[in-house]
């Protein structure tokens, strides 16, 4: 129809898979359901999802390690000693926590997940994703035990559902798709029903800021502190080198932030909101190279506009008072 196009895929009766494809995004959705694996056979199984592109890839793909910044990883190497590969598929995997991607001079594909998975690129051009196990024995990594996992409401083995959105962009402009895709993935609206007839002053549509904040910029976390305070993070959400539109620094104006709230002063704090900033004292690490690196200042513009710059976190407590 004209909001969404489908297929549905069936690979086995325990493995499907539906494709979407929305009129308003560009992203493809591959919602995946597998489970319960069999294993009659006495064979463990690991269900993975493989993409095989034309990218040429020389080697290197990139995840994230924390849910923001993105790391390149390069097959069978590791940055900061010699690695003697004795896991040509397990050694190649790491953690993806929102997204992975593959790239070369003129394409990038991310894929955008719903949930902490592993990937890798084993072979050029592929990226792959793990959606689902079951083993029979133990693999010796800590656990104690086999990785084979039964509940009442699946007696016959686990069934596992999800969701992968695929953005294929030029990589000079993928992050400014991805970035807010994988924001949408992690912030899906609440849906809440009431029963009956709403008020006569019920209001329909409401926002508690009075704009929309840059594409750069996402609210974190806002809650009540006290009568007379609430904890604000804003975050910058685009590395230094992902994109030309959006990782530059950005600058918002406090008090003109929210719509329901006059903001009547402002304090900084770290980001566990533990310390006031003026009074933090970091640890005094010794260097390898006798050169000590300044540690980096950057001055506001006013206490009311605050500047973030890529990956920045900043953490405030705002006296307010209510409109």
């Amino acid at each position: 129809n004209s909001v969404v196009q489908e297929v549905r895929q069936w690979f086995a009766p325990w493995v499907s898979q539906v494709v979407r494809l929305y009129s308003d995004s560009k992203a493809v959705e591959l919602e995946w359901t597998v489970g319960p694996v069999p294993v009659n056979d006495r064979q463990g199984k690991e269900v993975i999802t493989r993409l095989d592109t034309s990218i040429k890839t020389s080697e290197f793909f990139y995840t994230d390690s924390n849910g923001r910044e993105v790391l390149q990883r390069k097959k069978d190497f590791r940055p900061t000693w010699q690695l003697k590969q004795t896991e040509p598929i397990a050694g190649n995997y790491y953690p993806i926590n929102s997204r992975a991607f593959i790239k070369d001079d003129m394409d990038q594909l991310t894929v955008v997940t719903d949930r902490s998975q592993g990937g890798g690129s084993i072979y050029n051009g592929s990226l792959e994703i793990m959606l689902h196990r079951r083993l029979l024995y133990d693999d010796y990594r800590g656990v104690g035990e086999a990785l084979d996992e039964k509940s009442e409401i699946f007696p016959d083995g686990l069934v596992v559902r999800g969701r992968l959105l695929l953005s294929l962009e030029r990589p000079a402009s993928a992050a400014d798709a991805h970035r807010p895709l994988a924001q949408e993935v992690v912030s899906q609206p609440l849906l809440s029903f009431t029963d009956g007839d709403l008020s006569q002053n019920a209001r329909l549509e409401f926002s508690g800021l009075q704009a929309s904040l840059p594409p750069a910029v996402h609210l974190l976390t806002l809650s009540q502190w006290d009568k007379e305070s609430v904890l604000l993070r804003l975050e910058h959400q685009f590395q230094n080198w992902e994109s030309k539109v959006n990782s530059q620094p950005v600058t918002v104006n406090l008090q003109k932030l929210f719509s329901t709230l006059d903001v009547l002063g402002v304090s900084e704090l770290n980001l566990s909101a533990n310390q006031w900033k003026d009074e933090m004292r970091r640890f005094d690490w010794a260097p390898e190279k006798e050169e000590k690196p300044l540690p980096k200042t950057f001055e506001d513009l006013s206490v009311w506009e605050i500047t973030l710059r890529p990956m920045e976190i900043r953490t405030f407590l705002l006296r307010v008072t209510f409109k």
